[in-house]
């Protein structure tokens, strides 16, 4: 046989081997990426808290995809455990962390405890003072999106109301705090009182109850604003015992989790906001994979141009477009 036509059988063989292996020399195949990169996932499991659960499985099943391996260090809502965790994790051959901090004004204390190894922190943001460009940085939707999301579909679809309740998350969360200020400032900013705003941790039962304590003032009110869906359920089983028809009263969400997505195909609630739990635990994955190995995260999809934030984008959900969710 000439070598001309072995040089093209080769060839042949090699095109067809790139094309089924997806370019198995590349260095970007999904199936080798993380190869060889190991991950400490620090986080509280928090019963009922299904976006913390979706952050973590597919945190998980992207890192199995590529060839990572990551294992999950559960903190029990103690700051000195997960302190702990992530100061023994470079000696346990641990490469990157991704940590939902107990408390992220603590993320100082977190990253002198990592002993150098790059964090991508989740779910909960610190201060962008405390992060740095292509090592310690932060992956999740800019919360305060949601909050004007929130003020925007009261100002546009909504007619004649006046007077909003405000039910927040837990104090000190970056959630809380960015989807609360904005959606209060441009209320406010547009003539709309603020008649009530309380804390209720994200909670269904605490926001029931907080809703029960305002019904108590008389107050008048046009629509409720909860930071997340679990607080907006509450508020509809308040209403509903009260008499009061949630067809009636616009009640907002945060999360379009499959309950208030249900909720909102019942006509009981007006609107949510997604957030994608399982953007947020891939790209936190991604994120922490490049960081792993020295490498930028510029070219990365959602990253934004400080190189400290990767923002997932939220989507408007109401009655009009609930069914693809």
């Amino acid at each position: 046989m000439k070598n001309s036509n072995i040089k093209k059988i080769i060839a042949g063989i090699c095109l067809l081997t790139m094309t089924l292996t997806g370019c198995s020399n590349s260095k970007n195949n999904s199936s080798t990426a993380g190869s060889g990169v190991k991950i400490l996932y620090t986080y509280s499991l928090e019963e009922g808290n299904t976006f913390r659960d979706e952050l973590a499985q597919s945190a998980k099943e992207y890192a199995d995809s590529v060839g990572a391996t990551i294992d999950f260090a559960y903190a029990g809502d103690d700051l000195e455990t997960q302190v702990n965790d992530i100061d023994t994790a470079a000696q346990k051959g641990y490469d990157v962390i991704i940590c939902i901090p107990e408390d992220a004004d603590t993320a100082r204390q977190l990253i002198a405890a990592a002993n150098g190894l790059p964090i991508v922190f989740l779910n909960s943001a610190p201060d962008d003072d405390v992060l740095k460009a292509d090592r310690y940085v932060y992956v999740g939707s800019d919360e305060g999106v949601a909050g004007e999301y929130q003020a925007q579909y009261i100002l546009n679809k909504l007619s004649g109301v006046k007077n909003v309740v405000v039910l927040k998350g837990s104090k000190g969360h970056s959630a809380t705090r960015g989807r609360t200020e904005s959606l209060v400032d441009t209320l406010t900013a547009n003539g709309i009182s603020i008649v009530y705003n309380d804390y209720a941790d994200f909670n269904t039962d605490i926001a029931k109850k907080m809703f029960n304590i305002f019904l108590k003032t008389g107050k008048q009110y046009d629509a409720i604003c909860c930071n997340n869906d679990a607080m907006a359920l509450g508020v509809i089983e308040a209403l509903e015992e009260h008499g009061i028809n949630p067809e009636d009263v616009p009640v907002l969400g945060v999360d379009a989790t499959a309950k208030g997505c249900e909720a909102i195909k019942d006509g009981k609630m007006a609107y949510t906001v997604y957030q994608s739990a399982s953007k947020q635990g891939e790209y936190a994955t991604r994120s922490a994979i490049e960081l792993a190995r020295g490498k930028s995260l510029a070219d990365m999809e959602y990253t934004a141009d400080d190189l400290i934030h990767v923002w997932v984008p939220f989507e408007e959900v109401d009655a009009s477009n609930v069914d693809n969710y």
